[in-house]
């Protein structure tokens, strides 16, 4: 099992950041800004749903919310030393509702961004699932799914990074430490020695996918433990 390196990281860090404010290529900054948008939506969408809107126009605004970042510049606006992408990005989606949706709330549905992928059966059934419940503040509702995002990146990251999918299906709650070695022995055909090494090595590389996916969001290496301790407190509660 070999490490992947994998260049999309670059999309969301505050290094491109800098480069769009220095006036870098436009049609890359299209393609990465669209790739932001696929990584971003549920956190997004997961807000502006628990503000009020119905799941329909939670899917117009989410999209219309992207539209927006882009056709007004405001990622090339963003500076490092405003501190964490996640704050930052929070920052503009309260001032689109305060001040832009409800001129714009007669958008079509998709607008022009068509690269940015929003199923609206998905974004339902996941807000149902991991957000309706929840008794914390609408701010708290964007960090826990931010949170959920950040562990979801890592373990599509891990899962491309293996041979067998079949096997990383009965050792990723392993992950999590929510195993029966037992049975997980009986099914992946490894004796104890084999397992655990196996396992170690997996909790090794997703604790690496995860430091690497917090790291593009935060400002400088210093502060990614930081980040990391409050996305799993955000989780915790």
């Amino acid at each position: 099992m070999s490490p992947t390196t994998d260049h999309s990281f670059d999309t969301t860090r505050w290094s491109l950041v800098s480069q769009l404010r220095a006036g870098g290529d436009e049609a890359a900054a299209q393609v990465a800004l669209g790739e932001l948008c696929q990584r971003c939506w549920f956190p997004i969408y997961a807000f502006v749903r628990r503000v009020g809107l119905s799941a329909a126009d939670a899917e117009d605004a989410t999209q219309g919310f992207f539209q927006h970042l882009l056709t007004h510049e405001l990622m090339s606006q963003a500076r490092r030393e405003r501190g964490r992408f996640r704050s930052y990005l929070l920052g503009c989606l309260k001032h689109f509702l305060g001040n832009e949706w409800q001129k714009r709330n007669a958008l079509r549905r998709g607008g022009h961004l068509a690269a940015v992928h929003l199923d609206a059966l998905e974004a339902e059934e996941r807000y149902r699932l991991e957000v309706e419940a929840m008794s914390t503040s609408d701010e708290e509702v964007f960090d826990q799914s931010w949170a959920h995002s950040m562990l979801d990146r890592a373990m599509q990251q891990l899962r491309a990074e293996q041979r067998d999918d079949a096997r990383f299906d009965l050792l990723a709650p392993a992950l999590t430490g929510s195993e029966d070695r037992a049975a997980l022995m009986q099914s992946t055909g490894m004796n104890e020695g084999a397992l655990k090494v196996t396992i170690h090595r997996l909790r090794k590389r997703y604790r690496e996918l995860l430091r690497a996916a917090v790291a593009e969001t935060v400002e400088s290496e210093a502060e990614v433990d930081a980040e990391l301790a409050y996305l799993v407190a955000c989780l915790r509660r």
